[in-house]
């Protein structure tokens, strides 16, 4: 079994020595579960992303109306 101060001192060189760009590197090999949302973020469609933008927008347009309307009310 491991000594846990031998274990921590490995650690330490471990990430003393390692770059950033190792350290993403080795977390994309070893662990790509971490990295699963920026996949699927990447393979969603352009088309798709610009609809909802353009969907946000209406939305956002509406809203600002509404209160601009509201406000001429009172």
């Amino acid at each position: 079994m491991l000594d846990p101060k031998e274990f921590g001192e490995i650690l330490s060189k471990h990430f003393a020595e390692v770059t950033p760009e190792q350290f993403i590197e080795n977390l994309k090999k070893y662990c790509p579960e971490v990295f699963e949302d920026e996949i699927e973020e990447s393979e969603i469609p352009q088309r798709q992303t610009d609809r909802s933008k353009n969907e946000l927008e209406k939305k956002a347009a509406l809203s600002s109306f509404r209160g601009a309307v509201e406000g001429k009310e009172d």
